[in-house]
């Protein structure tokens, strides 16, 4: 694939078949049609949308899918990023998409219907103070005060669940570990997102018991 996408994919170490390739274009597309008539992302360039949302979010992948997870579930899922590229490339997985927003939501159930993932996601149209399930991974990206909600992360990740947060600078990750009183049960992981010159970091934390 001589895509950006297929580049990006290909950079990341990340194999995939025709038919995924297929249904990450389509999700931009239909990213691309909704963004006229809400706010999904701010990034509306197709080349913008590829590189700093759908390879932002694909950049973990290699470690998330190491994690024994039947249930992921992403919080405040907004346009589907993370969970709707993860779904794509994790059929063994089921994922619940945690969005408060009822345009958002609406949008991530048309679009689970048009990419064939009805069976394996849900829409969870929700504050997460409302979730009452548990999850093998929970994780977020653009998500708000991660320090405030860590109470309520915990709660709906499973005992010996793993949280996983997309996060940009270290500051910012040093900043929130200190606000939760983290000082043990994490680790911190530099990503490389193809063609984008930002910092990036995934914080894994397995809550404790």
């Amino acid at each position: 694939m001589n895509s950006l996408l297929g580049q990006g994919l290909n950079r990341l170490g990340i194999e995939f078949s025709s038919r995924q390739h297929g249904q990450l274009e389509a999700y931009i597309a239909e990213i691309e049609l909704w963004n006229r008539k809400m706010n999904l992302v701010s990034d509306s360039e197709r080349d913008k949308l590829v590189i700093r949302h759908l390879l932002d979010s694909l950049a973990p992948l290699n470690i998330l899918k190491n994690i024994q997870a039947e249930r992921v579930a992403d919080v405040g899922s907004g346009g589907g990023f993370p969970g709707i590229p993860l779904a794509v490339m994790l059929p063994e997985y089921s994922f619940s998409l945690i969005e408060r927003s009822g345009k958002k939501a609406g949008f991530l159930r048309s679009t689970a219907a048009v990419l064939g993932l009805v069976d394996r996601v849900e829409i969870v149209e929700s504050n997460i103070e409302d979730v009452h399930d548990v999850f093998d991974l929970t994780v977020l990206r653009a998500f708000r005060d991660f320090s405030e909600y860590y109470g309520e992360l915990q709660r709906i990740t499973r005992p010996g669940g793993i949280i996983a947060a997309y996060k940009g600078r270290m500051d910012s990750v040093q900043a929130d570990l200190k606000r939760c009183s983290l000082t043990d049960g994490f680790s911190v992981t530099s990503l490389d997102v193809p063609f984008l010159d930002e910092e990036r970091n995934l914080l894994v934390i397995k809550p404790k018991q």
